[in-house]
């Protein structure tokens, strides 16, 4: 996953323009969620990265219809539960669409770096 993502940063020219840390990070957590929280009884679960409106857009698609829901309160002895925060803390905007195939995607766009 997170090779895939730096791969496509580096063939569109982008990886000076995108934090590719970040995206890879975003994607990973992203991913994980579908697999572990997503009803898809071994249905593929895929990964898009583009670049469009001048954001890097990375989405995930599962089969399973229902949204992923933030954790609103957190045990601060938990192991897990914090990656929509880290999306959120890291991207413009989060959410979810449906797919044509009764499923979902989930995606993210991230914002370029500052010009310095």
């Amino acid at each position: 996953m997170r090779q895939h993502v730096a791969f496509f940063l580096m063939w569109r020219g982008l990886h000076r323009r995108f934090p590719t840390q970040d995206a890879q990070l975003v994607a990973t957590e992203l991913f994980t969620n579908a697999v572990r929280h997503a009803r898809h009884h071994g249905r593929p679960i895929t990964v898009a990265v583009e670049h469009r409106e001048g954001v890097l857009r990375v989405e995930v698609h599962d089969p399973d219809p229902a949204p992923p829901v933030p954790r609103l309160t957190l045990d601060p002895e938990a192991t897990s539960g914090r990656g929509l925060l880290l999306v959120a803390s890291l991207t413009r905007r989060w959410g979810t669409t449906p797919t044509p195939d009764g499923g979902k995607a989930v995606f993210t766009e991230i914002p370029p770096r500052p010009n310095p």
